[in-house]
């Protein structure tokens, strides 16, 4: 499947903006992990796709590394206020749960890749790592941005999406790694 169709088809399923980008047009920031370490989330140490469980920063790196391309993804949705935790945590389900679809629909057409999601893995209800059982997905196990150092602000600008929207749009971003190197 060639680039301009898989945006094409992004735009079809529900996302606001779709855009390929090349993987060196990225900004990679360690120090953009210690969000993940101030543990605001309440995930650290507790799903298998946040640190310390999914790798040290070179390990993410080397990852993204393997793919040539990424598609950016972005919706954009309305609430009464960003700063609703309750209303945001809703959006970026609503964001990951069409970006999971999406993902295995790409999978399902032969195109290999790497998922990238907006916050923790929530591919189950409660990830395994809580109880120290190994992941029951690990096919489906996917990191966030932060976990991989990806700077979400420089990622807008390369692409030409919005990163703030005010205070009654709140945008999320996930990401699709692919063409192998």
């Amino acid at each position: 499947m060639n680039e301009e169709k898989m945006t094409e088809l992004a735009l079809e399923y529900g996302f606001s903006c779709a855009k390929v980008a090349a993987v060196s047009e990225l900004v990679f920031d360690p120090e953009l992990r210690v969000y993940c370490e101030e543990n605001t989330c309440g995930n650290y140490g507790r799903n298998y796709a946040c640190p310390p469980d999914c790798g040290s920063q070179a390990e993410m790196k080397a990852r993204t590394d393997k793919y040539s391309r990424a598609l950016v993804l972005q919706t954009v949705q309305p609430v009464e206020s960003v700063m609703d935790s309750a209303q945001t945590k809703t959006a970026r389900k609503a964001h990951n749960l069409l970006s999971r679809e999406f993902m295995d629909f790409l999978e399902k057409e032969g195109v290999v890749g790497l998922r990238v999601m907006a916050g923790p893995c929530s591919y189950c209800e409660q990830c395994a790592r809580i109880k120290d059982e190994p992941c029951r997905f690990p096919d489906k196990l996917a990191s966030c941005l932060s976990a991989y150092c990806i700077d979400a602000g420089a990622m807008a600008e390369t692409c030409g999406m919005p990163y703030w929207c005010g205070n009654e749009e709140v945008p999320f971003f996930s990401i699709y790694f692919f063409g192998e190197v």
